[in-house]
């Protein structure tokens, strides 16, 4: 009976350590983070960093899958973003937020 005890908290408390390691992360946990680094890197304030990646999250994987801002060049966001921008129907505050930090995070 111990071994059978013994067996059943063992699994579980092995089940506890690599399930976790199992589940897909989220786009937000895929997601650089907007950094103070980041925000000295490409002069722009943190706010607007934050507030890019907040609408890169919610709104650019609306209509397709969403591309890692390191997946894309510098040189590509300057002519995708703009179009993408106009499509989720941001504003342009809004769309510059986002490809500030969507170039900050990509030279990151």
């Amino acid at each position: 009976m111990h071994t059978t005890g013994f067996q059943l908290f063992f699994s579980f408390a092995l089940l506890s350590v690599l399930l976790p390691a199992c589940t897909p992360q989220t786009l937000d946990q895929k997601t650089p983070v907007a950094t103070a680094e980041m925000a000295n890197r490409s002069k722009q304030s943190l706010g607007t960093l934050q507030t890019g990646r907040a609408l890169y999250i919610s709104h650019c994987g609306r209509c397709h899958e969403h591309q890692l801002p390191a997946s894309v060049s510098s040189e590509d966001w300057h002519i995708v973003a703009p179009g993408m921008a106009w499509n989720a129907g941001l504003n342009q505050g809004d769309e510059r937020a986002v490809l500030a930090y969507l170039l900050a995070a990509t030279s990151h």
